[in-house]
């Protein structure tokens, strides 16, 4: 079931016409997987984690039985239609049951993540809601963690809910485990830096990855075979359209430390570090603070205009 919604654009006479889909992971196929990656580009707030060979691997093989879906919110052309929003969904396990959907938070990222198109933000968000609110699943709320509060998306969240009438609590949000151990500085002497790109040689660069990773003990990588497997898949994939690279450092010879970067560019991200740490190297920094955000999916029945400042910056002015 798809929810139809109209967007009536100031000064234009025609009508942008949304709607929306709850889809299975798995039930993507390769036509709909491009118009995900095409979005990634228009992104309100870029994310490498929000792309779907990331996404998508992380639901193949570290669901861990839990119920997801893909919220996918597309507008109509003329020719085909464009994908304007995914959510990816952890939807409650007990479906005849009213409860909470929450916005995924991905395994080996650690955040929950959203491809939003940065100029149809709002549109999309409410799309999305009034399309759970209309659907069978009987939800009440939508959980939205890892919000940055003067992000875009927090922004649209709060005006989608101050116009449509949602009620919307807004908490602060703790780290979401124990800070990673700090590895120790490698000694001053004489190394080497080898950042492999090519994606046949980055199989073993990824191997030589794991291997590091595997002597921190408990929690690593090669302890949880679908998390090695996960792993293994995300870095072949953006290696195959040359979006990833591994840095490997050597010490006489041998490779003491490595790390992994997704996509290119400003978009470059070091996903994962192992081994140690090079003398001198700058601490890893602080994210900024973050919040979590609870929609109410059913709406009131009269709209309201929106007040400058959004319903979530005066939540979190009260809060502060």
């Amino acid at each position: 079931m798809s929810t139809p919604f109209t967007l009536i654009q100031g000064g234009l006479a025609a009508a942008m016409s949304l709607r929306a889909e709850l889809r299975h992971p798995s039930s993507l196929r390769e036509p709909e997987v491009e118009a995900w990656r095409s979005l990634m580009a228009r992104a309100v707030e870029p994310s490498v984690y929000a792309d779907p060979d990331f996404t998508l691997t992380m639901a193949q093989h570290l669901a861990d039985g839990q119920t997801l879906a893909l919220l996918l919110v597309w507008q109509d052309g003329l020719r085909a239609p464009t994908l304007r929003g995914v959510l990816p969904l952890r939807l409650p396990a007990r479906q005849g049951l009213a409860g909470q959907a929450q916005v995924w938070r991905l395994p080996l990222a650690g955040t929950a993540e959203a491809a939003v198109d940065a100029g149809h933000a709002v549109a999309v968000l409410r799309t999305a809601l009034d399309h759970l609110r209309q659907s069978r699943l009987r939800l009440v709320d939508l959980h939205w963690p890892d919000l940055r509060p003067d992000a875009p998306l927090a922004v649209a969240l709060g005006e989608v809910a101050g116009s449509t009438g949602r009620r919307l609590a807004i908490g602060a949000q703790g780290p979401a485990g124990p800070p990673a151990p700090v590895p120790p500085p490698l000694p001053a002497g004489r190394t080497s830096l080898e950042r492999v790109r090519d994606p046949v040689r980055l199989r073993d660069a990824v191997e030589h990855f794991l291997i590091l990773d595997a002597r921190r003990g408990p929690g690593s990588l090669l302890g949880d075979p679908a998390a090695a497997t996960a792993f293994r898949v995300v870095t072949r994939r953006f290696a195959h359209r040359r979006q990833a690279c591994v840095d490997l450092v050597r010490r006489d010879g041998e490779v003491v430390a490595a790390a992994i970067h997704l996509a290119t560019g400003r978009h470059d991200t070091i996903w994962r570090q192992a081994g140690l740490r090079l003398a001198g190297e700058p601490a890893a920094p602080t994210s900024a603070g973050r919040v979590e955000a609870v929609v109410t999916v059913e709406a009131e029945a009269v709209t309201r205009t929106p007040r400058a400042p959004t319903r979530l910056r005066r939540l979190l002015r009260l809060r502060a």
